[in-house]
């Protein structure tokens, strides 16, 4: 009988990625508009969740982050965007967006990009090299999910993957995965392994509070490094719109702004 490991697909000794170049977005992503406006709070809250994300003892090492979140429609692939583009704007720091969600695949209709090769043609073993495209000025780049249909699930969890996340690391200074809902499908934990460490969201007054303890069960301890509170609205005046006003802070752009964050 054949030894299972001689048989089990093994990943690619050299692992590289093809700079297919810049493009350019079909519209103005509200996100990125968002961080280019020192008036936005849009921006500002993003701007105040990698502060945070850096001086956080458990998330301050940590280079490769998944965005997960209960249920869908609670906006982690917004806040995966937003994340990566705020990052990119320290000088000299490279970053890479990863689209992990082959379900369901949105950041190319959030950014504006036109189809592309992507993850899953790595994982089918279509590409020999992880194709990336640049999207914005300074050194944000994305690879998004890509044209083929996922049909096997577990491969999102093994050799090949390992070897892109590990090739990542090297090439980037950070990776943000957006990845798919806990309680929707198993991709998300079979991929739990290959990540430094999860990025919960929920959304305010939309997902059930059974839903997040069940969905936190599914990782392992230690694993979710933080929980981002997205969409929230104050209904009373707080000190922290206060401030803003103060400062001449706006909420636009307005399109595609699904409230203020809370970190």
């Amino acid at each position: 009988m054949k030894n299972h490991a001689a048989i089990r697909p093994h990943a690619p000794t050299s692992v590289s990625f093809l700079d297919e170049g810049s493009v350019t977005p079909s519209r103005n992503s509200p996100i990125i508009e968002g961080l280019q406006d020192p008036s936005s709070i849009l921006g500002e809250e993003f701007r105040l969740l990698v502060s945070r994300l850096r001086t956080d003892s458990k998330s301050a090492g940590a280079r490769c982050l998944a965005l997960t979140s209960a249920l869908p429609e609670e906006g982690k692939s917004t806040m995966a965007i937003g994340l990566a583009a705020a990052l990119a704007r320290t000088e000299g720091r490279r970053v890479l967006l990863a689209e992990a969600d082959l379900r369901r695949p949105t950041i190319s209709d959030s950014l504006g990009l036109p189809p592309a090769r992507g993850l899953s043609e790595w994982l089918g073993r279509k590409v020999e090299q992880i194709p990336v495209r640049h999207v914005h000025r300074g050194e944000f780049f994305a690879l998004v999910a890509g044209q083929e249909s996922l049909k096997r699930p577990e491969s999102l969890g093994s050799p090949l993957m390992g070897a892109f996340l590990r090739a990542a690391r090297a090439a980037f200074d950070d990776v943000i995965v957006d990845v798919p809902p806990l309680l929707a499908v198993a991709d998300t934990v079979l991929m739990q392994d290959l990540m430094d460490g999860f990025l919960f969201v929920v959304r305010s007054r939309m997902t059930p509070r059974a839903a997040i303890l069940d969905a936190l069960g599914r990782l392992k301890p230690g694993k979710v490094l933080g929980v981002i509170l997205n969409d929230h609205r104050e209904h009373r005046r707080s000190y922290s719109s206060y401030a803003y006003e103060r400062y001449g802070m706006s909420a636009t752009p307005k399109r595609g702004d699904h409230g203020r964050r809370r970190y």
